[in-house]
């Protein structure tokens, strides 16, 4: 695409494209992600142990798969037909759920056929920033809006999960998947251009690292937020149900009322960018999530666990806007290998968040385990920063 290709309607119809493109997608995985430990166990009758093998085997896969498609971008392949193979692999996936009898096959389904699907998540950043940069528009808004999709759709999508498999089973869900797969695949064959771009000289390829000092510290601040996050959404359900022996609806609750905050949050933190600078605004949400996970471990009434879910909301809502921004913003040449590596830092994040809870609360309490979400708010604020003050350092040497 070329930016004098894409006038105010063009682009207003892309955007709208994506926009649904990007919620369906999130939708097909919500009938599959949230429950497949439910699906493994109870379904299957596989020992808990699995559950564990089947989400590594899953993650690593997604990771080599997602930084291999990366690549392929930026070496000029189309964004939009490796987007499709994604979409291949969910529609196989689901496809192949709907079948599966043994443990061993749900495991291979995994690895090989969700890890590729996968990939469709760091593609459509990459062809979201493609589109902004194309139009000549902000990329920080474009990307918060588009998030916002994933948002909405995550707030309804695992709760309904959960209600038709106890309507009509797990199968129910498969096919769900699958129909919604098809249609998005259908409609980006039909709607999405081919987002394809040239593949930057060699030559500025081998003066450039692929991976800078700065990059590095941005990925590791990545990281440490996603796995407070995962600590805190693995951990809290059993700290106030079984520790603090709160309502069975309260976890639900106040993930609900966090999306609340976090969804208009994340929408204004593109103007707000803009106004205060994005390194002080993702501070700014690092403070707020030190502040959360320290008041967490404090309170004990209901009403209080309410109010302060409107500083996760204020963490979680800037740092999920402005992220993908700033390591793009790092890797403008790169921008398949960079939503890549924002992707697969993420799900590291997620991996090791809920390895520690698993670990600390086998061995004391969960309420320990949310100790682990303050922990990775102080190191992730401290990297950012240090991923700050080198890009100052850089920008004052050129």
């Amino acid at each position: 695409m070329q930016p004098n290709q894409t006038g105010k309607k063009g682009f207003e119809s892309l955007t709208k494209n994506l926009f649904l493109i990007n919620g369906l997608t999130a939708l097909a995985y919500a009938f599959i992600l949230p429950v497949m430990s439910t699906f493994l166990v109870d379904h299957l009758n596989a020992p808990p142990v699995y559950i564990a093998i089947y989400s590594v085997g899953f993650a690593v896969s997604g990771l080599i798969f997602s930084q291999w498609f990366g690549q392929l971008a930026d070496k000029g392949r189309s964004k939009k037909q490796l987007f499709l193979l994604s979409l291949s692999s969910i529609f196989l996936s689901a496809v192949a759920f709907y079948n599966t009898s043994q443990i061993w096959q749900a495991l291979l389904i995994g690895l090989v056929l969700m890890g590729a699907g996968h990939a469709s998540i760091p593609q459509l950043l990459a062809m979201i920033r493609v589109h902004a940069v194309a139009s000549g528009k902000d990329s920080a808004r474009l990307n918060s809006k588009m998030r916002s999709a994933v948002s909405i759709v995550w707030i309804v999508g695992p709760p309904s999960a959960f209600i038709l498999i106890d309507k009509f089973g797990f199968k129910f869900n498969f096919v769900l998947s699958a129909i919604i797969t098809l249609f998005v695949f259908a409609f980006s064959l039909a709607r999405l251009p081919a987002f394809k771009v040239l593949p930057p000289v060699a030559s500025s390829l081998q003066e450039k690292p692929l991976i800078t000092g700065r990059v590095c510290l941005l990925g590791a601040a990545i990281f440490f937020s996603n796995a407070a996050n995962s600590i805190y959404i693995t951990a809290m359900p059993l700290y106030l149900i079984r520790e603090m022996e709160t309502p069975v609806y309260l976890p639900g609750l106040l993930l609900g009322i966090t999306s609340v905050f976090e969804i208009p949050v994340m929408l204004v933190s593109a103007a707000l960018c803009r106004k205060y600078g994005k390194y002080n605004l993702m501070l700014f949400g690092y403070a707020c999530a030190i502040i959360f996970y320290a008041l967490f471990q404090i309170v004990s009434e209901t009403y209080m666990f309410l109010l302060v879910q409107l500083f996760n909301g204020l963490f979680f809502g800037i740092f999920i806007g402005l992220a993908i921004t700033i390591v793009q913003d790092a890797m403008p040449d790169r921008v398949g290998f960079a939503s890549a590596f924002y992707s697969n830092v993420m799900r590291l994040g997620m991996m090791a968040g809920v390895s520690l809870v698993g670990l600390v609360a086998q061995l004391s309490s969960f309420k320990l385990a949310l100790f682990g979400c303050l922990g990775c708010a102080v190191l992730a604020a401290l990297l950012m920063l240090a991923a700050w003050r080198l890009e100052s350092i850089q920008v004052a040497s050129a």
